[in-house]
């Protein structure tokens, strides 16, 4: 509430008058420091009266000084001079007493709403029994018993409350905050300001310690006419205006009531079922801080695939394990996810060799793999306890998730960086697995997971760059005296089994485990060698190849003829039956002069010596074509492997229609007491006489024949 302004002033220039009466030099009453009897006299120095620190105050001074400046006051014309200011003090007051009453209105920053006690003022009024009871600055409460909208020219407002025994009328700084408006306040006044366009809608001047409003217009949120608003008879819900308003959300609907749009609301509950059928959103998850007090008190696990491509070893699918005190990692690549039940057994026994533990509560998702009844068997028997995410909620699974997120970027970072096949993801995973293990964690206070299972720090002298080029020393059966006694290869990971590298032979197509290797981690593999998209033999993926040598006799060799060529990467011959040309031939140019390798700046191996001997073919092969197109066919072995391919769902389902046209079986309901016998689906691929394909045949056998 706002204080009288006009009694602030009047005692605060009794104060100022009470202070012209004492001297400043004696500190005496009843005389001033002009006419001190104890001061001696300057008469070269002008003597004039201290400016005082009121207005009014300062007017009478001017008026009574406008004269020439004197150098000496008698007492009665000091007398005069306090008279003239306490008149216009008393004139200046009254002036402050007009102004309070009448059509002035202050900023309130404590006024909870507007509010008047002037009736003229409003040009509607509306009872109202929901307004709060008001505290004012002395403890007592009054309440206002009507509202509504108060229009003048200065002047616009809504929801303003009626209170007669109120004695000023009071802006509500929150109230208008609440609309959107920014106010400002300062030494010169304030200012009512648009955040949204930057427009000044209203001012003040500042009288006093009081902020007077000079005028107020708020176009952005304009108080409706009496016409537009509701009937002042019919006060309405608020859950009618909801649904008036096309279920409109409960913070948009109080600022239209607060706008005055919707007239006189009755504030209701607002629990609207459809609302909460059609909007409900997904429910926040808050940031988990839980953490085991042991190594292997809960475990976290997930199945990530299929992979679209599978690894060297045929695996499409991988399974983590993660310990939620020491968050290290176990990974294992499955070639099918009923693996599971397999991988969970071995684990679990290696935990309880390795560190005499047993799992106490494994935390997973709602997939088939974990409801298996081998592996809930085990689980029962070893006493733990599971815990699984709701269906469509990975989130409560989020560390097994994360920890797939930290796994796949590393390993497509790895076949990125290396120019590495895709088939070698498994074993970028099982090396990117083996380098978060040894990395700083957050949640571990940047202690490794390594040191926090183990209990000692994790060496780094081992690690290597994945991708990089290698060089593997081959065993003494490899090679002869006179061949390379190493071999280029790609480094692909660390041993699981074993205390040496994983590295990638493109010649033998087959990973390499040993210790004797040298690095050379500045360089790629790829850059001085490409890796095979295939790893059979050309011999059998070539059909344009001779499967048997011509006879010397049937065709003569060229002297002419250039040797064999030599990859001179890979250093290796083909392994063709051909004859060598004779050793009285002429050499060529070729041979004379073999080339260099561009990449490894050596000269490549002449072909070796081969036996001279005519190969031809045995005598009940004689009236038969091979053709090394057939070898590279593949017929599937399981009806999982041939639902895939649309060839073999065909032949199924001819085959199915023979079955029902020649009436093999007939389909009746099982015998009560009796087991019903399975059948297996068999599939080969028939051929022509030439080794093209005539067509793909399917039989199905029942168990047991």
């Amino acid at each position: 509430m706002v204080r009288n302004t006009a009694k602030i002033v009047i005692n605060r220039d009794i104060f100022y008058l009470n202070a012209l009466r004492q001297c400043r030099y004696c500190h005496k009453i009843g005389h001033i420091v002009y006419n001190c009897p104890t001061r001696p006299p300057k008469p070269s120095h002008s003597r004039t009266l201290p400016r005082p620190d009121h207005p009014s105050v300062v007017a009478a001074t001017t008026e009574s000084f406008s004269a020439p400046s004197l150098s000496y006051v008698s007492v009665s014309e000091l007398r005069s001079l306090v008279f003239s200011i306490v008149k216009q003090i008393l004139s200046t007051s009254g002036k402050v007493s007009s102004a309070v009453s009448g059509n002035t209105w202050y900023f309130d920053s404590a006024c909870c709403n507007h509010m008047s006690p002037d009736s003229q003022l409003f040009s509607s009024v509306i009872p109202t029994t929901h307004a709060p009871l008001i505290q004012t600055a002395n403890g007592s409460y009054i309440s206002a018993n009507h509202t509504g909208s108060v229009f003048t020219p200065t002047l616009s407002l809504s929801d303003t409350y009626l209170i007669p025994n109120l004695t000023l009328n009071l802006i509500s700084v929150g109230q208008l905050c609440e609309l959107g408006y920014d106010l400002w306040f300062g030494s010169s006044g304030c200012r009512v300001q648009d955040p949204r366009t930057n427009q000044v809608l209203g001012t003040g001047r500042r009288v006093g310690r009081m902020f007077e409003l000079t005028s107020l217009h708020l176009p952005s949120t304009p108080t409706p006419p009496p016409s537009q608003v509701a009937h002042t008879a019919s006060v309405f819900p608020l859950s009618l205006w909801h649904l008036r308003l096309g279920h409109v959300s409960v913070q948009k609907l109080r600022s239209l009531v607060s706008s005055g749009f919707l007239g006189q609301v009755k504030h209701d509950s607002v629990d609207c079922v459809s609302c909460q059928l059609a909007k409900q959103p997904a429910l926040s998850f808050t940031n988990s801080d839980s953490s085991s007090h042991a190594s292997f008190d809960l475990i976290h696990s997930d199945i990530w695939g299929p992979s679209p491509t599978a690894t060297v070893g045929g695996s499409k699918y991988f399974v983590i394990f993660v310990d939620d005190f020491s968050r290290y990692t176990w990974i294992y690549l499955m070639h099918n996810r009923s693996e599971l039940a397999q991988i969970y057994r071995t684990f679990a026994q290696m935990i309880s060799t390795q560190f005499s533990k047993t799992i106490k509560i494994f935390c997973t998702n709602n997939a088939m793999e974990y409801r298996d009844s081998q592996f809930l068997d085990f689980i029962h028997t070893q006493g733990t306890i599971i815990q699984r995410s709701c269906a469509g909620t990975s989130q409560q699974n989020g560390r097994a998730e994360r920890k797939h997120r930290h796994i796949l970027d590393s390993v497509r970072a790895f076949l990125i960086s290396a120019s590495c096949p895709e088939r070698f993801w498994g074993e970028a995973a099982l090396t990117a697995v083996y380098t978060i293990n040894r990395l700083p964690s957050s949640a571990l206070q940047n202690v490794t997971p390594f040191e926090c299972l183990y209990g000692t720090p994790a060496s780094y002298s081992s690690l290597r760059v994945f991708g990089c080029a290698c060089f593997v020393l081959l065993q003494p059966h490899e090679h002869s005296k006179l061949e390379p006694r190493s071999r280029l290869c790609c480094f692909l990971g660390y041993g699981i089994e074993h205390k040496g590298y994983r590295c990638w032979d493109p010649i033998s197509q087959r990973l390499r485990i040993s210790r004797h290797v040298v690095f050379w981690e500045h360089t790629m593999f790829n850059s001085l060698s490409k890796f095979t998209t295939c790893s059979t033999p050309s011999f059998f993926t070539n059909p344009s190849l001779p499967l048997f040598p011509i006879s010397p006799a049937d065709s003569p060799a060229s002297p002419l003829a250039p040797p064999l060529a030599v990859d001179p990467v890979l250093d290796q011959t083909p392994d063709l039956p051909l004859a060598n040309p004779p050793a009285d031939s002429p050499a060529s140019p070729q041979q004379l002069a073999p080339p260099v390798d561009p990449v490894t700046d050596q000269t490549p191996l002449l072909p070796l010596r081969r036996s001279d001997r005519v190969r031809a073919p045995p005598a009940h092969l004689r009236d038969y074509s091979c053709f090394s197109a057939v070898l590279s066919l593949h017929e599937p072995h399981t009806y999982r492997e041939a639902c895939t391919n649309p060839l073999w769902q065909q032949a199924m389902t001819e085959e199915l229609q023979a079955l029902e046209k020649t009436h093999t079986w007939d389909l009746v309901n099982l015998p009560p007491g009796k087991s019903a016998i399975g059948c297996k689906w068999v599939y080969k691929i028939k051929t022509k006489s030439d080794g093209s394909i005539e067509r793909s045949s399917v039989a199905s056998f029942s168990d047991g024949c």
